[in-house]
């Protein structure tokens, strides 16, 4: 497909699948959320944790609109011991750069109302250790696929945190970086692949309240 095309459906797209997750009544995206971030725990998080032997290094986002919320999934990490991370868009508003967040209050409404962690009362990560620090990466988004595509807002942020991470592997790192997962009500798998081009983010997993999918690879 032309990149012209690819584009044209993306935006098409984005506008079916944002309608159709705000049409959600905000009460039940609160419970689906809730029942998302009991999934994830069971079925991603504390496997992984079982698997690494230790605390993990999460790092996930603040909920905008209509997303799905992990606002309690980051509670009940903090609550085990895991380290919370979250991303931020760095000044200027196009790098991103990953800061630890110690509590809820770590939050702040940042560029467009996102929320985003506080400069003033969190931690940078440095960008060369991101690759071996992180453990698990939360992604939202508007539609994935079972292939590991995802369709974001179109600013190519999640892409440039995805290299930023992959830039600071270690040259015999590779296989060992962060588990990179969609986080999403299940209405947002779409039945058919999803448009993608060669620079964007490719994911291992996509939780949702109906369970973890794990995508098919190769992702083609």
């Amino acid at each position: 497909m032309e990149p012209e095309n690819i584009a044209g459906r993306k935006r098409e797209m984005r506008v079916r699948m944002a309608e159709r997750r705000d049409a959600v009544p905000e009460g039940e995206r609160r419970e689906l959320s809730l029942r998302l971030c009991r999934v994830a725990e069971r079925e991603l998080v504390e496997p992984l944790r079982k698997r690494l032997g230790r605390p993990l290094a999460v790092c996930l986002y603040g909920a905008f609109c209509s997303e799905a919320d992990p606002a309690d999934l980051a509670a009940s990490c903090m609550a085990r011991g895991d380290a919370i991370y979250a991303p931020r868009v760095a000044p200027g508003g196009e790098a991103m750069e990953v800061r630890r967040l110690a509590s809820p209050a770590d939050w702040i409404r940042g560029r467009y109302g996102v929320p985003e962690p506080d400069p003033d009362r969190t931690e940078r990560l440095s960008p060369a250790v991101l690759a071996e620090k992180l453990d698990l990466i939360l992604v939202p988004g508007l539609a994935f696929d079972r292939r590991g595509r995802r369709l974001g807002y179109g600013g190519g942020h999640y892409d440039r945190l995805y290299r930023l991470v992959k830039d600071g592997e270690p040259p015999d790192f590779a296989g060992r970086g962060p588990l990179w997962a969609g986080f999403a009500f299940s209405f947002q798998i779409a039945d058919e692949a999803l448009p993608a081009e060669s620079h964007d983010l490719r994911l291992d997993a996509v939780a949702t309240e109906l369970g973890i999918i794990w995508c098919e690879r190769p992702c083609g």
